[in-house]
């Protein structure tokens, strides 16, 4: 027998980051869900084959001048990749999103190694190739052949090694489990609710509002929410509330597309602003 279908009813409650913490401390469980985010712009892999083919046709160029231009290009096409990539991740976890979010490129390096996606040895090496790429784009000085083919080397495969060590498209969302289906028909995606089974920590990127909270059932239809809004949460405390859920329940067991993600975010009933 098909289960009916529930529309829940959520209270908010608005918390700080530190509450959302410890309550996250006391929650056990597994699974949970993820969203598909594209990368920012044409994303990192555009620049980076540009970068690669500018100091394979550099190597064989017929003049100095020729030869110069298509290093210099190379290597500002290979930061370009590099910093696209970056904001990637901050754009998939919402760090972007938090007050006083980081803009330069130590900060961002930083909120990287805090989220395990690079380590200190790795964040040192790409400082230094990005000093050689800085002498070119804000001292005016042209690259040698040679720095300019080990900087796009470097950079090819530490972008290559990052996304293998964790995936940039694949958002966190919803960590823990509740009962409900989700398909698409015609018409396009549609998802119903069919309750709360255990508290959830959510992540929530609908809206102007962005926040992390949780929710605690209060039956199979009711939940409260306590949420924190990402605009007064700095980066470092979401970074430490996504590290100890990832600890707790590890990866999504499931990915969906950022449409059918709003259908069933709407459906959850936790769409008031």
């Amino acid at each position: 027998m098909k289960a009916t279908p529930i529309t829940p009813a959520c209270n908010f409650e608005t918390v700080s980051a530190p509450d959302v913490l410890s309550g996250l401390n006391t929650l056990n469980g597994r699974y949970g869900q993820g969203i598909i985010v594209q990368p920012p712009g044409d994303g990192p892999d555009k620049p980076l084959n540009w970068a690669i083919q500018e100091i394979i046709t550099a190597a064989d160029a017929p003049t100095k001048e020729e030869r110069e231009r298509l290093s210099t290009d190379a290597m500002l096409n290979s930061r370009r990749a590099l910093a696209c990539l970056v904001d990637w991740y901050l754009e998939r976890d919402l760090i972007n999103r938090c007050k006083n979010p980081p803009s330069d490129a130590k900060r961002k390096a930083r909120c990287l190694v805090s989220r395990g996606i690079i380590d200190e040895l790795t964040s040192r090496v790409l400082e230094r190739a990005i000093s050689e790429r800085n002498q070119v784009e804000h001292r005016y000085l042209v690259p040698l052949l040679e720095t300019a083919e080990d900087v796009v080397e470097l950079l090819r495969r530490t972008i290559s090694a990052i996304r293998s060590q964790s995936e940039p498209s694949h958002a966190p969302w919803i960590f823990g489990s509740f009962l409900h289906s989700l398909g698409s028909s015609e018409k396009g995606p549609y998802a119903e609710f069919h309750g709360w089974t255990q508290p959830l920590l959510v992540l929530w990127r609908f809206g102007h509002r962005p926040w992390v909270g949780i929710v605690i059932p209060e039956g199979s239809s009711k939940a409260a929410v306590r949420r924190a809004f990402l605009d007064e949460t700095g980066p470092e405390e979401l970074i430490e509330i996504l590290s100890v859920a990832d600890l707790k329940y590890g990866r999504p067991s499931f990915l969906t597309d950022i449409k059918s993600a709003g259908v069933l975010a709407k459906t959850m009933s936790l769409c008031e602003a």
